[in-house]
């Protein structure tokens, strides 16, 4: 999730702020720039439900989404598969209602799409939200970056639906003369959806791009990353 913060940061933001503190809470959630405790999580997420009630706005219901999704991961780090069963499907009940009121957030219909995706939903229920975020977000690098690692994963098997919006966005973030973050990246994310995804991207790259994935997925062989 990126940089983590005091721990007085999310209840400094979110008492102060009240409604909208726990708003930005779940966005810098979202973000990966604010990294907090399950039970942080758990309390952000209660107390925003509560101050919204059963018809949360969009903003809202989208920062719900995240927090419940943030949650769900610590609750499987932690060994609770039962929690992040329940967190997960909190966050689709959120990511729905979000999706409702504002159909153009590419953000969470992409997360919508992971959670399918991580609860073995049937494909269609995962490429439906997935389409919607590469529709409604096609160049957008904080959303790319990562969108990347499920498309790869789904690569393999992708119809002409959907195997043209995995090339753009491995063209986009893969593109020359950009960052050799973004190219570790896809790195990182070819690396763990598998040897087609490898194959998939090396043939998409020009060759400077090309020359840092392949030794980024040299790195990636000698100390592979973690899940």
């Amino acid at each position: 999730m990126g940089a983590g913060v005091a721990l007085g940061g999310y209840d400094a933001l979110s008492r102060a702020l009240g409604v909208d503190g726990l708003v930005r809470t779940g966005d810098g959630v979202r973000n990966g720039g604010l990294r907090l405790s399950r039970a942080e999580l758990l309390d952000a997420a209660a107390r925003l439900e509560a101050a919204s009630g059963p018809s949360p706005d969009a903003e809202e219901a989208g920062a719900l989404t995240f927090l419940h999704y943030a949650a769900a991961d610590a609750a499987a780090e932690g060994g609770d598969s039962a929690g992040a069963v329940r967190e997960r499907a909190a966050a689709r009940a959120m990511a729905v209602k979000t999706l409702a009121a504002a159909p153009t957030r590419a953000d969470v219909s992409l997360a919508l799409a992971e959670l399918r995706f991580l609860d073995g939903k049937d494909r269609g229920e995962i490429v439906r939200p997935l389409l919607l975020s590469y529709e409604t977000a096609p160049r957008e690098l904080w959303i790319i970056e990562r969108r990347i690692g499920l498309g790869l994963r789904l690569a393999a098997t992708a119809g002409p639906d959907l195997m043209p919006h995995i090339i753009a966005d491995i063209r986009t973030l893969g593109e020359p003369f950009r960052s050799t973050d973004y190219y570790r990246e896809l790195a990182v994310a070819a690396w763990r959806a598998g040897p087609y995804a490898v194959a998939l991207v090396g043939r998409e790259l020009a060759p400077e791009p090309l020359s840092f994935f392949n030794r980024d997925l040299g790195q990636l062989a000698a100390r592979p990353p973690s899940p």
